[in-house]
């Protein structure tokens, strides 16, 4: 929606739909921002988290939803985008929508607004600058990165691909969005299947089931929980060979800036158990880095995926700089680990682990 809609034209909808619930459109054409919180998706321990990180929010009106989570009502005047904050935390806002009272719910429990917290008795307080900077991926760490660690990455195309065709399997062709469906898995007369499509999670409020794909594939019998860790290995598109041998373990930080660069690196897809990727990195110095001259990036088949510590930069200084004197670059043996996607929808992170020198010594 463009441009709110008047009160002449929402006096007639309500002339023709006197039942209809309330759908209140959130971004700049509304002046809304609202914090969704999913208790089920382990959101109240998420926001405590965020909390702890960044700030209390300001107390504001509130809506107890029909599904058992909360609506923390924010007002904005950015274009602010709608996204995952965290695990059953999301952010609506530019090109959004909430449920508002007195709403029912497929649960049969009506949206109401909490008691003295209602737009009646509270007045709307600004959507705080750190959920902002969160939204736009400016949260920064002492390299320049985004460290938005707190966020659930971003499905990619080919996951919700497998997502889409998992449903189809069960009898049910997804719309984009999310959406209310008749669930397969019990004796449904009204849609009580809650699926969202782009975020691959889903939740039935008549089973008091739901996940992400792999709690999906094990209803339809396919194991989707029961599949171990994969180990694979990964030889270098570009043919880089290692110049810094050795089995120290060197944590890459920064890397939750570049989840999608690892899955790619790792299959394309996550897995229940997690992937184990055997690979070899460059190490790439970034004098020209306005947050940090001495940082030195990491990258793995022509994808930066992190940086060194600053600590580890000045242990490792030497050495990256007599390989790239003698060869031209710096590399060292690398493994992703991380990537699953387990039952209840959540996503583990990637990290990155460099095998590098004991020593200032090759």
């Amino acid at each position: 929606m463009a441009a709110a809609a008047g009160a002449a034209t929402v006096d007639e909808w309500w002339r023709q739909w006197p039942d209809a619930n309330v759908g209140v459109v959130t971004g700049r054409v509304s002046g809304l921002a609202v914090v969704d919180i999913d208790p089920r998706n382990g959101g109240d321990e998420a926001l405590g988290a965020l909390e702890a990180q960044s700030g209390l929010l300001a107390v504001t009106p509130e809506v107890r939803t029909g599904g058992g989570g909360r609506h923390l009502w924010f007002s904005t005047e950015s274009e602010i985008p709608t996204v995952v904050l965290a695990a059953g935390v999301d952010l609506k806002a530019e090109g959004g929508m909430v449920v508002a009272p007195p709403s029912l719910h497929v649960s049969g429990r009506r949206y109401v607004w909490r008691p003295g917290g209602g737009p009646d008795d509270l007045d709307l307080e600004p959507l705080p600058q750190w959920i902002a900077a969160m939204a736009q991926g400016g949260l920064r760490d002492a390299h320049g990165t985004g460290d938005v660690r707190t966020q659930l990455p971003v499905r990619t195309p080919d996951e919700r691909e497998d997502f889409a065709d998992a449903w189809e399997r069960a009898g049910i062709e997804l719309s984009p969005g999310d959406r209310y469906y008749l669930c397969p898995f019990h004796d449904d007369h009204h849609p009580s299947l809650h699926v969202d499509a782009e975020g691959c999670r889903w939740y039935c409020f008549g089973c008091g089931v739901g996940g992400g794909i792999g709690r999906l594939l094990g209803i339809l019998g396919e194991h989707g929980e029961t599949r171990p860790l994969t180990k694979l290995r990964r030889g270098s598109e570009r043919g880089v060979t290692v110049t810094l041998s050795g089995d120290r373990e060197v944590d890459v930080v920064g890397e939750s800036r570049h989840q999608n660069e690892l899955l790619e690196l790792t299959g394309g897809r996550r897995r229940y158990g997690g992937v184990e990727v055997e690979t070899v990195a460059e190490l790439v110095p970034e004098p020209e880095n306005p947050a940090d001259p001495h940082a030195v990036a990491v990258h793995i088949d022509g994808r930066h995926v992190g940086y060194l510590s600053r600590e580890d930069v000045a242990s490792l200084a030497p050495l990256i700089d007599e390989s790239n004197d003698q060869q031209g670059f710096s590399s060292c043996r690398a493994i992703i680990r991380g990537g699953w996607d387990r039952g209840r929808g959540d996503v583990g992170w990637f990290g990155v682990t460099l095998l590098l020198p004991t020593s200032q010594s090759s």
